[in-house]
């Protein structure tokens, strides 16, 4: 490689000037040379000359020893985030050990699901099943962050009966791990950490079930959970700072999601508390809004003060907790469902924005693939058609047939 873009510079052409023919007479003619192989196809992830790794690949794919090889060059590029072409090699590794039960195999499924997480649920849900078989055969320590993203996944989707499985099985895992670790040998032995510690996991476990109790609107349960990832540091048995900003972020959840629980459950005297709370948390504002809107539509609620007040907060952006950015989907997920849940309080308050706001929100769930989001937004609609001028339903129907 270093004699090739030697030539390359010295003749003022593009870098990659000859790298299509390099393939044919260093690959294809003759017998791969791992020795030129390699740097080759880490120089043509950096160039983005993804038809040349495509062309090497394919003449690989029948040699099953190159599986571990191309393996360890699908990493490094993964890490270097050279995403696409470590897609491709990760793909030629699994065809490569696909009769394999290989915990290769499994890591290989588990980064082609992460990079093909996007915006699109329908994507989404396709990725999650085709890895969600292979989850089980990764290290213990991957499994839990692994289990994490499927269960975001299912969230987005609205699938709580396997979020609440995903949850319980992380649950089970992390505390399994969490027990071993606090073993005097495993303590001072060197082993393979988590992502985030096994404490974490069993706390957000927790969490997701309760979001999931919440959606079957047993909030009597809802709150059971609530209650278990809050004061966590009495029994974490970590003084680390990492550990009191896990424990502070989940009591704060406790506290807002208890008080959001008996709200919905029909005590709305606690409205003002709850507003109050996530007014003094500001990436939670949005979040607490959708349960708002939520709560006004199903007590018959005028929430307009507080819609008024939290106004820069309704346009769609994304939002950080102590752990890091939320996880973009959900977020896209909630945003198309509070369009329909705040269009639905308008029109019930007779208000002429509200037309507008379903078709806003009919558009972003259509982007995003919420085919749940998309029929909740044309109920909504043919529960208020009544009313509406006739332009604005023909721009209703013309989306909706599109």
């Amino acid at each position: 490689m270093s004699q090739l873009d030697g030539i390359t510079q010295a003749m003022g052409l593009e870098a990659d000037y000859f790298y299509s023919r390099y393939v044919d007479e260093c690959v294809t003619l003759t017998a791969p040379d791992w020795r030129r192989l390699r740097p080759f196809l880490i120089r043509c992830a950096e160039l983005g000359r993804l038809d040349c790794i495509e062309l090497i690949l394919s003449s690989l794919l029948d040699n099953t020893n190159y599986g571990s090889l191309l393996f360890e060059v699908a990493e490094e590029l993964f890490h270097s985030q050279y995403n696409e072409a470590a897609k491709l090699i990760y793909e030629s590794v699994s065809i490569i050990e696909k009769y394999q039960h290989s915990e290769r195999l499994a890591v290989c499924q588990y980064r082609l699901f992460s990079l093909s997480l996007s915006d699109n649920l329908a994507l989404n849900l396709r990725a999650a099943t085709r890895f969600e078989p292979y989850a089980n055969r990764l290290e213990e320590n991957d499994q839990l962050e692994a289990i994490k993203h499927l269960a975001h996944v299912y969230v987005s989707l609205q699938e709580w009966h396997k979020v609440d499985t995903l949850s319980e099985e992380m649950y089970r895992l992390a505390s399994i791990q969490y027990e071993l670790s606090l073993r005097p040998k495993r303590k001072t032995s060197e082993y393979k950490k988590p992502f985030r510690p096994y404490y974490f996991y069993m706390l957000y476990a927790r969490l997701l079930q309760a979001a999931a109790y919440e959606q079957y609107e047993d909030y009597e349960k809802a709150i059971e959970y609530a209650k278990l990832y809050a004061n966590a540091e009495e029994w974490i048995d970590d003084s680390s700072e990492e550990a009191k900003v896990i424990t502070i972020q989940f009591n704060e959840y406790s506290t807002a999601n208890q008080l959001l629980y008996q709200l919905l459950a029909g005590n709305i005297s606690i409205l003002s508390d709850y507003v109050a709370y996530i007014a003094s948390h500001p990436d939670e504002i949005f979040s607490g809004l959708c349960h708002v809107v939520k709560v006004a539509n199903k007590f018959d609620v005028n929430i307009d003060d507080i819609l008024e007040r939290f106004q820069e907060h309704i346009p769609y952006k994304t939002y950080n907790s102590a752990f890091g950015e939320y996880n973009k989907p959900i977020k896209a997920e909630e945003y198309a469902s509070f369009l329909t849940e705040l269009g639905k309080y308008y029109l019930h308050h007779r208000r002429s924005q509200g037309i507008d706001t379903l078709l806003e929100g009919l558009e972003f769930a259509e982007n995003i693939s919420s085919d749940s989001n998309t029929i909740k937004c044309l109920k909504v609609f043919s529960q208020h058609r009544d009313w509406e001028d006739e332009d604005k339903r023909k721009r209703f129907n013309r989306i909706n047939y599109s």
